[in-house]
């Protein structure tokens, strides 16, 4: 049996000023060096107001950390399209592979794009030159070192917590005017406003137009966003040829013409946030390891073997890899198991896993299993959570089972009563949340191994996870995923 799914949410899951509350930051760490200041022909003026993301990405993309899932980048899209349409522009144009692209090559196509489609000369590449200056400024969280003597014209701009350069883009183009958070820019001041959407859109006159980019996934030092996204970018003139690109925007063009991302502007009901479809219907475990364990706890061989067997025949069912435990995982408390299938249903699908168990979350997880209940909300320390129990679950396998393969309408799920319920595959949808990635991904995982008290299950296994995505970078696990990584046999990587 499982609790219906409790996903917790903060009154504001998640939104990035650019300048923290109360921080007070040199103004030089947000204006570029050579804005190109006002534009008054049409297609480059200021636009009136700054634009909310319609559909809001922000709600969907993760809360913390690069996010390059698919479903992200287009409904990202989708909202840059309809504040382009609001100008007059045609919806942009992005390759296929956009999702493949490391996020600096994203930045470079996304302000491409934002100049072509408005009559200016594009970028002709990222320079290995220009990349090693912008990464200075990422690591640093700051603007990137000015260039030499080479470059005649050079901008210069950085923004911290971005999931992704269609995001960067966005925050640049569309949300940079009033109360957007750039610093001089509010209804009262306003010789701030739109400094960064200049700055992108800059003439630059005609001689050779050069970019360089650089993200570090945890380079932000900004209070409030710390352990951050950190992107920073370098736009100039060279005064001669540049050398060598590392991404150009003839290999956009190339890739474009290939195939272009199509926006989208909500999740299917049957997808998680991360995109992945629920099974069509439950599925059968094969073999039927639940006539292998014993009721209550089995850690035995033949019913960890029997539950992975399961496990396999559902992930081949899904063109999924098969998995694989860590050595002594029958050995293993049912909380530090219940971490690590969880961890390895998203890593085998290409999803971040979660750092490690935390105590304070395990505390959280340990209310929800003597409950008998999802675990309730572990606070305002943390900007997104997800909770999920089960009971009479013989080990970690068989709780995961449950919650991955056995959750739609008929199961054991007590919120999909009904064919189409809100609530089938919910505890699946959780597992494979778009959490983002880094330190900031913590876990709690806890066993009451008598605590189910409901009707027919009394007296029989409760087990809980608190899946989290914390305010600030975790300092310490009880157990953490290096650990796993380190008991995994070779070759299963």
């Amino acid at each position: 049996m499982r609790g219906p799914d409790n996903l917790n949410v903060a009154a504001v899951r998640r939104w990035r000023w650019r300048v923290p509350a109360l921080a007070v930051l040199p103004l030089a760490l947000f204006l570029a060096g050579c804005s190109a200041g006002g534009h008054s022909d049409g297609a480059l003026a200021d636009p009136s107001h700054s634009v909310s993301p319609t559909p809001n990405y922000t709600d969907v993309c993760a809360p913390i950390g690069a996010d390059t899932s698919s479903p992200c980048l287009r409904i990202t899209l989708e909202a840059i399209d309809g504040a382009r349409a609001a100008e007059g522009l045609r919806p942009m144009r992005l390759p296929a592979d956009f999702a493949q692209l490391t996020i600096p090559e994203q930045v470079f196509v996304a302000v491409d794009s934002e100049r072509v489609d408005r009559g200016l000369v594009p970028f002709t590449g990222l320079t290995t030159a220009l990349d090693g200056e912008a990464q200075k400024g990422a690591d640093a969280a700051r603007l990137p070192p000015r260039p030499g003597a080479a470059y005649a014209a050079v901008d210069t701009e950085w923004i911290g917590a971005i999931d992704n350069g269609l995001d960067a883009d966005f925050q640049w183009m569309y949300d940079d005017g009033p109360n957007s958070g750039v610093p001089d820019c509010s209804t009262g001041k306003t010789s701030g406003c739109w400094s960064d959407r200049r700055i992108v859109l800059d003439r630059f006159g005609s001689r050779h137009l050069v970019m360089g980019a650089a993200f570090d996934p945890a380079g932000d030092t900004s209070p409030g966003d710390k352990g951050g996204s950190s992107l920073a970018a370098t736009f100039a003139a060279s005064t001669s040829r540049a050398g060598a690109y590392s991404y150009s925007w003839k290999q956009a063009e190339a890739a474009m013409a290939a195939g272009t991302l199509r926006p989208l502007r909500s999740i299917p009901s049957s997808e998680s946030d991360t995109g992945i479809s629920d099974p069509r219907g439950n599925v059968p475990p094969v073999p039927d390891y639940t006539r292998v364990c014993a009721s209550g706890l089995d850690d035995s061989p033949a019913c960890i073997e029997a539950a992975l067997a399961a496990i396999n025949h559902a992930h081949s069912l899904e063109g999924i890899r098969s998995m694989v435990l860590p050595s002594g995982f029958a050995q293993m408390s049912v909380p530090d198991q219940l971490f690590v299938v969880v961890n390895l249903e998203r890593v085998d699908r290409g999803l971040p896993p979660f750092r490690g168990l935390t105590a304070a979350l395990d505390q959280n997880a340990q209310r929800g299993a003597d409950s008998a209940n999802d675990p309730p909300d572990p606070g305002r320390a943390y900007v997104l959570d997800d909770a999920e129990w089960a009971g009479g679950s013989s080990n970690g396998l068989d709780a995961d089972y449950g919650w991955m393969y056995d959750d739609g309408f008929d199961s054991g799920n007590l919120d999909c009563l009904r064919r189409g319920a809100a609530g089938c595959w919910g505890h699946r949808k959780g597992i494979l949340d778009d959490f983002g990635s880094g330190a900031n991904l913590v876990m709690g995982a806890a066993v009451d191994t008598k605590g189910d008290t409901h009707r027919g299950d009394a007296g029989g296994t409760s087990m809980a996870v608190t899946l989290a995505v914390a305010d600030a970078p975790a300092r310490s696990f009880t157990y953490d995923w290096t650990q796993v990584l380190a008991a995994m046999p070779p070759g299963s990587d």
